[in-house]
């Protein structure tokens, strides 16, 4: 019969003495593999493809053929060598004459057609001294029993996969100081020479940021939303003053509940009832709206307060001070329903905020903060959000002139690439930086520079962008990197240890101006949380309204303090100034 001739022939082509170029370990091995592949798969064809009679063997043919295999020296099954496996390649032929016979029995074909190719490609003349093919054709006997793969598919290799190219050059670290080659600062504020000339009183240095073009805008939206809801509010500006004016009282006389400014009888209850009915006022703050609902932008989240944040921003662009440092950082304004969290800040959770300040505290440009952000300085340059931000306010700077700026900022923000895309707009810049970005600076470690006396320092420069990092050990371990300022001078502080004695440590010197310019958005901070607005709607806009408002004022505040340096108000009279002014003016214009 086929297939006993065909167990015949794998048998004898698998016999150890076929294998001359073998040791005998590696016969042994073969052999006792081939033999149990052959008794095991002649056992297991016979129930399978009997019913078509293409192979009639028999259990008997099976005990022959295990008792010849033991005649030729072939080791027993018992044996604990493990076999190698051998490919699995079939003639075309017998594979179509199975599929012919048998379509359904594909293991039993597969095996079969495999066993016959391998017995006569192992015996091929002038493949003896071939080891490498003998090693693989020994790996297809070890084949799978449930394997479901087409005789005529290819076995697919993985591709291989390509080295991704480096596109950022290497960095060229130098143990030196720094050159910086940026312009010194000459430049005159005009702006504030001509608001010292026309010397605002602080209800006109306010109307600075909320002026009439502002308010405006806040009645028109306000009264075409009432008229939305089919409500005929009719506010006007000089009502919207009033509005404004109980807004700012409340930051100074605080009360548990808003109706309660009607109620207890005193001299700012009495100027807030002579004002504004309690029953308008309700009316005005319920339907207050700052942009048109049919043209609203689904992409921006605070698409309902938009034309408001341009405004404001415009204005304190306007009137900013012109000064060479700036900060840059993150601040909160507060709200319970935000599941925005800021961590090491006095508000933590609330809506994150984008702030540019000076150094004392002037809010020169905000955003709030958003998962999408609408504003992106460079694609190629690859910076990420607080890099993209960074970008955006220098170049709200440079508008109001090319002047060598100088920014401060945190390690959220800092990078190597956006330092030395700030040098290259001609913007000076230093800030934390996170040891993930020093861009492989061989900088002493960390761990290491604890264990120094503090005052020690370890710098580098990089030679193509001439932007420096440095590590200073003072109370903690701070890394900083800048393309304007380096080590020298150096100067001398005092520091206090654990026995509270006082010495002297080295300090570099962009440690100190870091120190002494990185503050501006946390003295405004505590400024705005003194006085702030405590009159809260249920919109939830409601909260950030509140923000710009005491913004504007810390703004006014600064700009007084600014153009009388000796006669200056203090925050509380000057906020208690504006807004008994719109609440007496609109009690006068009643009456």
């Amino acid at each position: 019969m086929a297939s006993v001739k065909t167990e015949e022939a794998a048998a004898q082509a698998l016999v150890p003495e076929q294998w001359p170029h073998l040791r005998l370990a590696q016969r042994n091995l073969c052999g006792d593999s081939a033999s149990e592949k052959v008794t095991s798969l002649s056992q297991m064809t016979e129930g399978v493809v009997t019913k078509d009679g293409l192979f009639n063997t028999k259990q008997e043919t099976c005990e022959e053929m295990d008792r010849g295999a033991k005649a030729l020296g072939v080791c027993s099954r018992d044996c604990e060598v493990p076999c190698t496996p051998v490919p699995t390649e079939r003639t075309g032929a017998h594979s179509n004459t199975l599929k012919d016979h048998h379509p359904s029995d594909l293991w039993a074909r597969m095996h079969i057609s495999s066993l016959e190719y391998a017995a006569g490609d192992i015996t091929r003349k002038g493949r003896k001294k071939d080891k490498a093919r003998v090693s693989e054709l020994l790996q297809g006997l070890a084949f799978s029993g449930d394997s479901d793969i087409e005789d005529n598919e290819p076995e697919t290799q993985p591709a291989p996969k390509r080295p991704k190219a480096s596109v950022v050059s290497e960095k060229k670290w130098t143990r030196r100081d720094i050159k910086p080659n940026f312009p010194s600062w000459s430049v005159l504020d005009y702006g504030l020479l001509n608001l010292k000339s026309e010397k605002l009183n602080p209800v006109e240095l306010f109307e600075l940021f909320f002026d009439d073009e502002t308010f405006s805008l806040i009645v028109n939206e306000t009264n075409n939303y009432a008229s939305q809801k089919n409500v005929n509010l009719e506010v006007t500006v000089q009502e919207m003053r009033c509005v404004f004016g109980v807004l700012l009282l409340s930051g100074i006389v605080r009360r548990p509940r808003r109706g309660m400014y009607w109620e207890i009888p005193d001299a700012d209850q009495n100027q807030v009832r002579d004002a504004i009915r309690r029953d308008r006022f309700e009316s005005i703050f319920s339907y207050l709206h700052f942009a048109d609902n049919s043209h609203l932008d689904p992409k921006d989240k605070f698409t309902k307060l938009r034309p408001l944040i341009k405004q404001m921003n415009k204005n304190f662009l306007l009137y900013a001070p012109l000064e060479e440092y700036y900060c840059f950082d993150k601040t909160m304004c507060e709200c319970f329903d935000s599941d925005q969290f800021l961590n090491g800040n006095p508000i933590r959770i609330g809506y994150k905020i984008w702030c540019g300040t000076t150094t004392q505290g002037y809010l020169v440009w905000f955003e709030p903060y958003q998962e999408e952000l609408t504003m992106v300085a460079d694609k190629d340059l690859d910076l990420g959000l607080g890099g993209n931000l960074v970008m955006n306010f220098a170049d709200i700077l440079l508008e109001r002139g090319q002047y060598p700026y100088y920014l401060c900022f945190g390690s959220f923000f800092t990078s190597v690439k956006l330092v030395s895309a700030l040098k290259k707009k001609g913007v000076r810049a230093t800030g934390t930086i996170r040891e993930n970005r020093t861009e492989k600076c061989p900088l002493m470690n960390a761990e290491h520079m604890k264990k120094m006396k503090k005052g020690y320092f370890d710098f580098r420069v990089e030679e193509n962008d001439e932007i420096i990092l440095c590590r200073w050990r003072g109370d903690g371990i701070i890394s900083l990197c800048s393309n304007a300022v380096g080590i020298e001078p150096v100067s001398e502080i005092s520091c206090s240890a654990d026995d509270e004695e006082i010495f002297l440590i080295s300090q570099p010197s962009i440690v100190k101006l870091y120190d002494e310019c990185r503050e501006g958005v946390a003295k405004m901070d505590e400024i705005i949380s003194k006085y702030r607005v405590r009159i809260r709607s249920k919109k939830w806009y409601s909260v950030l309204v509140s923000y710009m408002i005491d913004g504007a004022m810390n703004n006014a505040w600064q700009l007084h303090r600014a153009c009388n340096p000796g006669a200056s108000l203090d925050l509380l009279d000057f906020r208690r100034y504006v807004a008994r002014f719109y609440l007496e003016r609109n009690a006068n214009l009643s009456d």
